[in-house]
C-alpha cells in the first residue's frame, strides 16, 4: 500500500479551562500551541481543537466541546483524542471512566501529553484506574511537582514491594497505534 492510500490517523486535541481564576482562554491557549507544535513536529496532523473557555464545572452536559468531540466520536470521524492532562478533560472519577469507556467502544485511542499510560495491559489499565481515583486529588500531586501518572505508579510499586513482588510498569512511548 502507497503512503497516499494509508488511512490518515484522525487526531483531534480537546483541553478546557480549570480554574475560574484563570484568564479565560489563558491554558487554552498555551496548551493548543504547545500540543499542535509538539506533535505535528512529529508529524502527526491535529484534525481539529475542541476547546471548552469558560469553566463549567464538572458535569460533561455543562461542556458543549466536550459533548461535540463525543458525537463525533460516535460518528467514527476521530481516532484519537490528545488532553494536556487528565484533569483537563474532566476533574471528576467517574466522568473520566465513563468517557474512557465511551472512547474504547469506538475504538478511539486516549491519549495525555503529560501522562503516559498504556490500558492495552491489565496492569496498564490498573494504572489508569490508579489515576482516575488520583483525579479529585490532582492538586495535591502537581504541588509536588509529579504527574499523576508517576503518583499512580509509585502508588502500585509501594503495593507491590508491600507484597513483595515487583512491578514491570513500563511507560508507554507511542500515543498512536499504526494505520
Amino acid at each position: 500500500m502507497t503512503e497516499s492510500n494509508q488511512k490518515e490517523v484522525r487526531i483531534v486535541i480537546y483541553t478546557r479551562n480549570t480554574a475560574i481564576e484563570q484568564p479565560e482562554g489563558h491554558r487554552l491557549y498555551r496548551d493548543i500551541q504547545v500540543l499542535k507544535e509538539k506533535y505535528e513536529r512529529m508529524g502527526y496532523e491535529i484534525q481539529q481543537v475542541y476547546s471548552d473557555v469558560g469553566c463549567h464545572g464538572n458535569a460533561i452536559e455543562g461542556r458543549l466541546s466536550l459533548k461535540q468531540l463525543l458525537t463525533d466520536v460516535s460518528l467514527g470521524l476521530i481516532d484519537v483524542v490528545l488532553v494536556w492532562d487528565l484533569f483537563s478533560l474532566t476533574p471528576k472519577m467517574t466522568n473520566l471512566l465513563t468517557i474512557k469507556q465511551y472512547l474504547d467502544q469506538h475504538d478511539v485511542e486516549l491519549c495525555s501529553a503529560t501522562e503516559p499510560f498504556d490500558t492495552s495491559t491489565p496492569e496498564g489499565r490498573l494504572h489508569f484506574q490508579w489515576m482516575a481515583a488520583l483525579l479529585e486529588h490532582e492538586h495535591l500531586s502537581c504541588k509536588r511537582d509529579i504527574s499523576l501518572s508517576s503518583f499512580a505508579r509509585l502508588i502500585m510499586t509501594r503495593g507491590e514491594r508491600m507484597k513483595g513482588g515487583e512491578s514491570n510498569a513500563e511507560s508507554c512511548s507511542e500515543f498512536v497505534r499504526t494505520a
